[in-house]
Protein backbone atom coordinates (compact mmCIF):
# COMPACT_ATOMS: atom_id res chain seq x y z
CA UNK A 1 0.00 0.00 0.00
CA UNK A 2 1.16 2.74 -1.44
CA UNK A 3 1.97 6.71 0.85
CA UNK A 4 0.67 8.13 -2.17
CA UNK A 5 -2.59 6.65 -2.16
CA UNK A 6 -2.97 7.82 1.95
CA UNK A 7 -1.70 10.61 1.18
CA UNK A 8 -4.16 11.05 -1.44
CA UNK A 9 -7.11 9.92 0.56
CA UNK A 10 -6.20 12.07 3.40
CA UNK A 11 -6.06 15.21 0.71
CA UNK A 12 -9.74 13.79 -0.78
CA UNK A 13 -11.38 14.56 2.70
CA UNK A 14 -9.60 17.32 3.85
CA UNK A 15 -10.80 19.32 0.72
CA UNK A 16 -14.34 17.72 1.01
CA UNK A 17 -14.12 18.60 4.94
CA UNK A 18 -12.87 22.35 4.00
CA UNK A 19 -15.39 22.72 1.28
CA UNK A 20 -18.29 21.80 3.36
CA UNK A 21 -17.10 24.06 6.83
CA UNK A 22 -16.98 27.20 3.71
CA UNK A 23 -20.16 26.07 2.08
CA UNK A 24 -22.10 25.43 5.25
CA UNK A 25 -23.09 21.77 3.81
CA UNK A 26 -23.03 19.20 6.41
CA UNK A 27 -23.01 16.30 3.10
CA UNK A 28 -19.71 17.44 2.30
CA UNK A 29 -18.62 17.48 5.71
CA UNK A 30 -20.17 13.63 5.82
CA UNK A 31 -18.06 12.77 3.00
CA UNK A 32 -14.91 14.17 4.12
CA UNK A 33 -15.12 12.28 7.47
CA UNK A 34 -16.04 9.29 5.81
CA UNK A 35 -13.31 9.34 3.38
CA UNK A 36 -11.06 9.73 6.48
CA UNK A 37 -12.33 6.72 8.43
CA UNK A 38 -12.78 4.41 5.26
CA UNK A 39 -9.32 5.56 4.58
CA UNK A 40 -8.41 4.89 7.88
CA UNK A 41 -9.99 1.60 8.37
CA UNK A 42 -8.59 0.41 4.92
CA UNK A 43 -5.16 0.29 5.39
CA UNK A 44 -5.16 -0.61 9.02
CA UNK A 45 -6.93 -3.72 9.16
CA UNK A 46 -7.71 -4.78 5.58
CA UNK A 47 -4.39 -6.62 4.68
CA UNK A 48 -5.27 -8.96 7.40
CA UNK A 49 -9.09 -9.54 7.07
CA UNK A 50 -10.08 -8.15 3.59
CA UNK A 51 -13.73 -9.66 3.13
CA UNK A 52 -14.70 -8.29 6.64
CA UNK A 53 -13.29 -4.56 6.09
CA UNK A 54 -14.57 -4.98 2.29
CA UNK A 55 -17.69 -5.84 4.06
CA UNK A 56 -17.66 -3.33 6.36
CA UNK A 57 -16.40 -0.23 4.22
CA UNK A 58 -19.24 -1.58 1.53
CA UNK A 59 -21.92 -0.97 4.71
CA UNK A 60 -20.10 2.91 5.60
CA UNK A 61 -20.31 3.60 1.99
CA UNK A 62 -24.27 2.46 1.72
CA UNK A 63 -24.93 4.39 4.71
CA UNK A 64 -23.31 7.79 3.76
CA UNK A 65 -25.43 7.24 0.50
CA UNK A 66 -28.86 7.25 2.76
CA UNK A 67 -27.61 9.79 5.02
CA UNK A 68 -27.39 11.67 1.34
CA UNK A 69 -30.70 11.00 -0.04
CA UNK A 70 -32.30 11.44 3.53
CA UNK A 71 -30.56 14.93 4.51
CA UNK A 72 -29.78 16.96 1.46
CA UNK A 73 -32.17 17.73 -1.06
CA UNK A 74 -30.28 18.84 -3.70
CA UNK A 75 -27.92 15.81 -3.85
CA UNK A 76 -30.31 13.04 -4.03
CA UNK A 77 -28.87 12.09 -6.86
CA UNK A 78 -25.26 12.02 -5.86
CA UNK A 79 -26.95 10.03 -3.06
CA UNK A 80 -27.98 7.12 -5.27
CA UNK A 81 -24.88 6.86 -6.60
CA UNK A 82 -22.97 6.30 -3.45
CA UNK A 83 -26.19 4.10 -2.11
CA UNK A 84 -25.58 2.05 -5.14
CA UNK A 85 -22.47 1.86 -4.92
CA UNK A 86 -22.08 0.70 -0.97
CA UNK A 87 -24.48 -2.30 -2.62
CA UNK A 88 -21.89 -3.34 -4.97
CA UNK A 89 -18.66 -2.89 -2.49
CA UNK A 90 -21.30 -5.15 -0.27
CA UNK A 91 -22.04 -7.81 -2.61
CA UNK A 92 -18.23 -8.11 -4.07
CA UNK A 93 -17.19 -8.07 -0.08
CA UNK A 94 -16.32 -12.38 -0.36
CA UNK A 95 -18.08 -12.71 2.45
CA UNK A 96 -20.03 -15.73 1.97
CA UNK A 97 -16.75 -17.59 0.69
CA UNK A 98 -14.98 -16.50 3.60
CA UNK A 99 -17.82 -18.00 6.14
CA UNK A 100 -18.06 -21.09 4.14
CA UNK A 101 -14.27 -21.74 4.32
CA UNK A 102 -14.27 -20.68 8.25
CA UNK A 103 -17.34 -23.02 8.60
CA UNK A 104 -15.44 -26.11 6.83
CA UNK A 105 -12.21 -25.63 9.33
Amino acid sequence: MGKKKIALLAILGCIFIIAGIYLNNTSFIYLGIGTWLSGLIFYTFYPRYKEIMSLILGLLVLHAGVLLILRETHLELMGFFIFTAGIVIVLDSGISGYLKKRNIR
